[in-house]
C-alpha cells in the first residue's frame, strides 16, 4: 500500500472514502516492524507489519473521520544476472509468471530493432557486420525506451542481464532508472562448465539436451543431436571470465540492493529463495507505506 500523507489526508486523491463517523474515537492501527534482517538475504529486512488499511484522524474543526487509502501500489523494479547456464531464463519465465512484471532483455530489444530497420537497429547491424560491439549509447536508448513504455511503468520491470557494465548503470541511472533489488544468480564455475559442455541441440526440433542432466529421449534422437561450436571448455571459461569482470562493474553500482542465490539447486528451489526475497520486499514497502501513514 503506498504511503499516505497525513497532512493530506482529506485530499481526494489521496482517499477513496470518506465516511464520517462522530463518535469514534480517533485511533491508527500500526504494529512495530522487526528490525532483525533476515539471515539469509542481509540486504532485505523482514517486517511484522501487515500495513496500515485504516486510518483515522480528529480535528478541532471538522468531525472524526475514517480514511480509507486508495493509492495504487508501486510496481517492483528488478536486475536479474547470472552467468551462461546459471538458469537465468528460466527464472526469468517463474519471476514473470507469478509476478506480471514486463521481462525485458537487451538482446531481445537489439534484435527486435534491428528486424525493424529502425535508426538504431540500422546503426547496431553496421556495427555487428563489421565485428564491432554495438556502443553503450545504442543499447541504453533501446532500453531506456522500453523501460519508458507505459507497460513497463504501470506493472513493473524485470531486466534480464542488463546493464553490463558500470557506465550502462549509470546511464540508466541517469535517466531515473533504478532498480529495488539486484538478483545474482551464483553457481560455482565447475558446475557451469559441466552444464555449457554437455549442452546438446537436436536440429530438427531445436530442443536443447544435456547429456548428464536431460538426455535424449531415444537412440535415434541422440544420433542427430549437435554440439554449439563454442560450448567448449575454454571458449565456456573465457566467457565465464567476462561475465564475472562485468559483473562486479556493475555490483559495485548496485551492492546495496543486491542478494545472491545459490543456483546450484533445483530451478523450484532457486525460485523459492528469489521468491522469498521478493516477497520480504514487497512487506517492508507495505510496512514503511504504513509507517508514513502513521
Amino acid at each position: 500500500m503506498a504511503a499516505c500523507n497525513v497532512n493530506s489526508v482529506y485530499s481526494a486523491a489521496s482517499v477513496s472514502a470518506i465516511v464520517a463517523q462522530p463518535k469514534l474515537q480517533s485511533r491508527t492501527s500500526l504494529s512495530r516492524y522487526n528490525p532483525n534482517p533476515n539471515p539469509k538475504f542481509p540486504n532485505i529486512l523482514l517486517f511484522s507489519s501487515r500495513g496500515v488499511d485504516l486510518i483515522s484522524r480528529r480535528s478541532s474543526r471538522t468531525p472524526n473521520f475514517l480514511v480509507l487509502g486508495s493509492s495504487k501500489a508501486e510496481p517492483l523494479r528488478v536486475m536479474i544476472s547470472g552467468a551462461p547456464a546459471s538458469g537465468k531464463g528460466t527464472q526469468c519465465e517463474l519471476i514473470t509468471q507469478k509476478y506480471g512484471l514486463v521481462h525485458i532483455a537487451a538482446g531481445d530489444l537489439l534484435r527486435a530493432e534491428i528486424a525493424a530497420g529502425s535508426e538504431n537497429g540500422r546503426r547496431a547491424k553496421e556495427c555487428m557486420e563489421k565485428g564491432q560491439l554495438v556502443p553503450d549509447e545504442i543499447v541504453v536508448m533501446m532500453v531506456k525506451e522500453r523501460l519508458s513504455k507505459p507497460d513497463s511503468q504501470e506493472k513493473g520491470w524485470l531486466l534480464d542481464g542488463y546493464p553490463r557494465s558500470s557506465s550502462q548503470a549509470i546511464a540508466l541511472k541517469g535517466y531515473g532508472f533504478e532498480p529495488d533489488i539486484f538478483i545474482l544468480l551464483d553457481v560455482p564455475e565447475g558446475i557451469l562448465v559441466e552444464r555449457v559442455v554437455g549442452r546438446r541441440l537436436d536440429p530438427v526440433t531445436g530442443k536443447i539436451y544435456h547429456i548428464k542432466y536431460s538426455p535424449p529421449e531415444t537412440e535415434e534422437i541422440a544420433s542427430r543431436l549437435t554440439q554449439r561450436f563454442d560450448d567448449t571448455e575454454e571458449k565456456v571459461k573465457l566467457r565465464l571470465n567476462t561475465h564475472n569482470e562485468n559483473v562486479e562493474a556493475v555490483l559495485s553500482i548496485y551492492e546495496d540492493i543486491t542478494i545472491k542465490i545459490n543456483g546450484n539447486v533445483s530451478k523450484e528451489d532457486v525460485f523459492a529463495q528469489i521468491d522469498s526475497a521478493l516477497q520480504n520486499l514487497l512487506q517492508q514497502r507495505k510496512a514503511t507505506s504504513g509507517s508514513h501513514a502513521a
